[in-house]
């Protein structure tokens, strides 16, 4: 044969060679190693089929066993040659080689497989026989590229497939081994071996440890930097989670996959990690809801990173394939929002206690559970609200089957634990992937996640408090904007309007559509009552209903009440038995509960509150009340109670102190009545309804670690209230949404939700919140918009807020104001006038009560509405209560005031003088007073920078006073008056360390000579400016200038001759001033006064010599005119 005669007598000689152990020659072993691999390379050039057959028996006759040797001798280049002679017969042999060589010798000692296999392997000291990377490289590449020719050509066949696996056992260990190498490629290549030995076909017990130490190991090379690598481990993962053994391990490699996720991941490796969660969900049977709370918490994750839009629509296929498999083979599977679950849970949530005798009460309140927890189907929404979710998770949100909303409610509170757990590892890291992450949560699970409002408010509030743009001006633009602008207009506008770059633009759109979607899909009530609770940092449900019930009391006494307190669910009181709540209940609930506690008019027994019209008047009183108790409070420090001054102070667990007889009468009815309106109240349904649903555990889906437990851990004060009333105006943005999305349009707010986000806003819209007007506004237009119609009933309030936002042009926009005030005018029918007058009515007659004049914050606040409200009332009403505010000016004086107060009521006069709309009557009958009484008092000259700035403040209004012309002409006929005011002047002018008064006494000096009828006064006046124009400061001398020729344009002035003598050779000399502007003014100074004596006036003029060009021309002029 030929391959016989052309082999045979060459090879022999290198046979001998190989096979010679007493050759030691490296290079003689090489050498024929190279002569052998090209003689094989040269036959299969040249050979035939039939040929290729014949040297597969020459090759297990004279070349099989020797190469089985040399892949373990220890030279490497020995044993890259025999791979290379593998490798090439591998190529040239296709099937023949798996045929008639490797597998035709099973025993593992001549087997080339597993001699190979076994150098892979570790020896007794741990390190891998195989120490050459290289080599180690190869015949992982061999064995795959054999197991990839075996299942390709043999795939239908059982018979080859056995004969792989009977190694199989030594190939996973040497794997096993190979995932712990450094070597990157290595570790690639072997997770391709591994994944193409699909061993979830061939699983046996007694491989258990193997599958074990694969899936650790697998694990543990997840770190590596290269996304193809990690692609190859994640599909190897994939099977090897499913194996029985590795079973309880799915924890560790889910937390693997959530760190895979916060590095630099590639798309393939997202979608490699998908295809993992949806396998293991749909073929591990026995999963329970942490299990699959954790994987679709992976997926969540993915799809808030920075991948294709292709890939998060395949995450979102994903949950929609699972959610309905197991809806298909669930057979414990329950309907969307059973009511029965939740009626349990609300019972838990109020007392313990039940009796037989309440089924009726039951009934009804279950009645009124199931209305209030009714799940409408949601509609097609084609506003922007969807629009611009859509557009941020690029697929439709708006459009859930029902199936994955059956699903999300099975595992909703796993599913959050998760989040949450998650917040927590990463707490220095970005919350944006959360906030996404939130979104789909609260869109999944629906209607159903308001359990976890708390939790979900409180991320919320941490996640913008690192927000660096949270002061910026065209924040709050923003904010309003996102619901009302499609996102892709503000993304293509975003550094052109708001001067946001994009990725904060982005993760702000998160923060706030969150918010959105809360207020959108839970009910009103919970979300207001938890932003109460952090607003008031109080975390006891029924204390922020007292107080909001006591607020709401028109007895005037209710401060008292509300100071002295204690919960009233522990007190026991006379004449009220331990049934006293149940049987409100069950009387209520059966409309058959009379009051007949009449015995007070003050008390509020119609469940009315304050903050409708008319009962406006008694809001007004109870403010200024508590304000004129806080300004007569006297000083002083402040200490905590010990017990035994508490137990004396709170005696016998009377709710109530008994300061005094009049309050002691009402005490037991207004208990009463706060105890009866806390069981019919609104929010009453979700008192601590998420912690108590929290605490229910299921045998099977057991949470190790409590949410409860997790808040009381991480508790926050929540200090930033700009945040806070950020959070509530975005939930009434999601609430307005809901309600113009239903198809019924009656579906409104509830009066007690209205009146107590009034109350909310009465509590925050203070001067120190003012950087918050901006979402109080917001929120007030959402309400507007919410409430429609009904803001004709609260028409006093809202303009009352709105009067008080305009206080702050910094923050709020006049515009948007504006417009809120005239639909509060389309709806209650009432022009803009009426309230502005109402409003400075009841100020101005309180006025002296309401501002502290030592508190500036105080002060700020009511001078900033008085200043609004005076620019926009009629001049009708301003005359006819011009005594108050008389008196209120008066205040200012009669007191030693801090300097910041005095500057901001000087501030607040300049502007009201300065208006000259609506204000000359008033100054007509009033500005002597003012001048006299007010201004000049609080010129006198004192020591110190800030009364230097105080007396600045008291010009600039004086000099507003008579440019405005807004005094009566017969002021300037008061000699005594204008002596005085002239003599306060010369005082500042003298004050030569104060530049900027010196020239606004001046400036005043010279409007006021212009009208004084008095001479001797115009010649002191004349006198004593002439003697300024010594002063070396330019800007005086000028000033000084404009006061004398106001002086000669007096035609009151009456000049001597002797007084001519006296002047007109010091005019003429300062003509000659070096400054140009100053010998001009001079030069029109004389062109008056020497019509009074030309004669006096040329005898000097002859005599006076000038300097500078400037006064030699004027002399001339004035020389050519005589």
């Amino acid at each position: 044969m030929k391959i016989y005669d052309s082999f045979h007598k060459i090879i022999n000689d290198h046979l001998h060679i190989l096979n010679d152990r007493k050759v030691l020659d490296k290079e003689k072993k090489i050498n024929s190693l190279n002569n052998i691999y090209d003689m094989i390379s040269n036959f299969f050039n040249t050979s035939n089929n039939e040929e290729k057959e014949n040297f597969c028996t020459f090759f297990l006759d004279n070349l099989y066993d020797p190469l089985n040797i040399l892949i373990n001798d220890e030279f490497d280049e020995c044993r890259i040659f025999v791979l290379k002679i593998y490798f090439l017969i591998e190529k040239n042999l296709n099937n023949l080689l798996l045929d008639n060589i490797l597998f035709k010798k099973v025993n593992n000692e001549d087997n080339f497989l597993f001699i190979c296999t076994s150098r892979l392997k570790e020896d007794e000291n741990h390190k891998i026989i195989e120490e050459k990377e290289d080599i180690r490289l190869k015949i992982v590449q061999f064995l795959y590229t054999i197991l990839s020719r075996h299942k390709k050509i043999y795939q239908q066949s059982s018979t080859i497939i056995l004969n792989i696996f009977i190694y199989l056992e030594h190939i996973l260990s040497a794997l096993s081994v190979l995932l712990k190498d450094p070597y990157p490629l290595l570790k690639k290549q072997t997770c391709k071996l591994l994944y193409e030995l699909n061993i979830g076909k061939e699983t046996k017990e007694e491989y258990n440890k193997i599958y074990k130490d694969l899936l650790t190991n697998l694990l543990g090379s997840l770190h590596v930097r290269k996304n193809d690598t990690r692609e190859v481990i994640i599909k190897c993962l994939k099977i090897i989670t499913c194996l029985k053994i590795n079973r309880s391990s799915l924890h560790n490699v889910a937390e693997c996959f959530k760190k895979l996720c916060r590095t630099n991941t590639s798309t393939n490796v997202i979608v490699e990690m998908i295809n993992c969660i949806e396998m293991w969900i749909l073929n591990i049977k026995d999963l329970n809801n942490v299990e699959k709370a954790k994987l679709i918490f992976i997926i969540f994750l993915c799809m808030n990173l920075k991948i294709l839009p292709s890939t998060i629509k395949r995450c979102h296929d994903v949950i929609e394939n699972v959610c309905n498999y197991l809806y298909k083979h669930n057979t414990n599977n329950r309907d969307h929002l059973e009511n029965n679950e939740h009626i349990y849970t609300f019972e838990n949530c109020g007392k313990n206690e039940k009796k037989d005798n309440d089924l009726a009460v039951k009934n009804n309140y279950e009645e009124k559970y199931n209305k209030l927890l009714n799940i409408e189907k949601m509609e097609e929404i084609y506003d922007n609200f969807f629009k611009n979710i859509n557009y941020i998770f690029t697929f439709s949100l708006n459009k859930i089957s029902n199936n994955v909303h059956n699903f999300f409610c099975e595992i909703k509170k796993e599913l959050y634990y998760e989040i949450i757990s998650y917040e927590k590892s990463c707490l220095l890291d970005s919350n944006e992937e959360l906030l996404g992450i939130i979104t789909l949560f609260l869109l999944y699970t629906h209607k159903d996640s308001f359990y976890f409002i708390k939790y979900i408010l409180s991320f919320i509030y941490k996640s913008y408090i690192s927000f660096k743009y949270l002061n910026y001006p065209s924040t709050p633009l923003l904010v309003d904007d996102l619901l009302f602008v499609l996102h892709e207009n503000i993304k293509n506008q975003h550094e052109q309007n708001y001067s946001y770059q994009y990725d904060s633009l982005l993760y702000l759109s998160k923060q706030v559509y969150v918010i959105l979607i809360c207020g959108y899909l839970m009910p009103i009530e919970l979300c207001i009552m938890e932003i109460a609770k952090m607003i008031f940092d109080e975390n006891d449900f029924e204390k922020i209903l007292t107080n909001f019930y006591l607020f709401n009391e028109k007895n005037e006494n209710y401060k008292e009440f509300s100071a002295n307190t204690i919960d009233p669910k522990n007190h026991n009181m006379e004449g009220m038995n331990e049934n006293f709540v149940e049987e409100i209940k069950i009387n209520n609930q059966h409309n058959n509960y009379n009051n007949n506690n009449n015995n007070n008019n003050n008390i509020n027994i119609n469940n009315e509150y304050i903050f409708p019209n008319k009962n406006y008047q008694t809001y007004l009183h109870k403010c200024y009340n508590d304000l004129s108790k806080q300004v007569n409070q006297s000083f002083m420090i402040k200490r905590a109670c010990s017990d035994k001054e508490k137990q004396e102070f709170y005696s016998n667990d009377h709710s109530l102190i008994n300061r005094n007889n009049n309050i002691s009468k009402n005490t037991n009815i207004i208990i009463n009545k706060i105890k009866e309106r806390k069981l019919n109240s609104i929010f009453l349904p979700y008192n601590n309804v998420e912690d108590k649903y929290i605490e229910q555990t299921n045998e099977k889906n057991t949470i190790c670690y409590s949410l409860n437990e997790y808040d009381k851990n991480t508790s926050i004060i929540y200090q930033n209230k700009k945040i806070l009333l950020i959070i509530l105006s975005q939930i009434l943005g999601g609430y307005y949404v809901k309600k113009n999305s239903q198809n019924k349009k009656e579906h409104v707010i509830n009066e007690e939700c209205i009146n107590f986000v009034f109350y909310l806003i009465h509590e925050n819209i203070i001067y120190e919140n003012n950087d918050s007007y901006p979402y109080i506004l917001i929120t007030l237009k959402h309400l507007i918009h919410i409430i429609e119609k009904e803001c004709k009933k609260y028409s006093n309030i809202l303009f009352h807020f709105l009067i008080i936002l305009q206080t702050n042009h910094n923050f709020c926009s006049d515009s948007q104001i504006n417009n809120l005030m005239e639909e509060i005018e389309k709806y209650s029918e009432r022009k803009k006038i009426y309230f502005y007058n109402y409003e400075y009515y009841n100020l101005i007659k309180n006025i002296n009560k309401i501002i502290n004049l030592n508190d500036f914050n105080n002060f700020k606040y009511h001078i900033d509405i008085l200043n609004i409200l005076l620019c926009n009332i009629s001049d009708g009403v301003l005359n006819k209560y011009s005594r108050e505010l008389m008196k209120f000016f008066y205040l200012i004086n009669t007191k030693e005031l801090n300097s910041l107060i005095k500057l901001e009521f000087l501030l607040f006069l300049n502007l009201f003088i300065s208006r000259k709309k609506n204000v000359s009557t008033f100054f007509l009958k009033n500005g002597k007073d003012i001048l006299k009484n007010i201004l000049l008092p609080l010129c006198t000259w004192k020591s110190g920078l800030s009364e230097a700035q105080t007396r600045k403040s008291v010009l600039l209004c004086i000099r507003e006073l008579f440019i405005n012309n807004v005094l009566h002409i017969d002021i300037f006929k008061n000699i005594i008056l204008i002596q005085n005011l002239i003599c306060v002047l010369r005082s500042q002018i003298d004050d030569t360390w104060n530049h900027e008064n010196r020239e606004i006494s001046i400036s005043i000096c010279s409007y006021i000579v212009k009208y004084v009828t008095n001479n001797n006064i115009i010649l002191d006046l004349l006198d004593y400016l002439i003697k300024l124009l010594d002063d070396s400061n330019i800007s005086i001398r000028i000033s000084t200038t404009t006061g004398i020729h106001s002086i000669f344009q007096n035609k009151n002035l009456v000049l001597s001759k002797e007084k001519c003598e006296h002047i007109f050779p010091l005019l003429l000399l300062h003509m000659d001033d070096d400054y140009k502007d100053v010998s001009k003014n001079i030069f029109s100074i004389l062109k008056i006064a020497k019509e009074i004596d030309k004669d006096i006036f040329i005898k000097h003029a002859k005599k006076s010599s000038e300097c500078s060009h400037h006064a030699k021309l004027y002399k001339n002029l004035l020389m050519n005119e005589v």
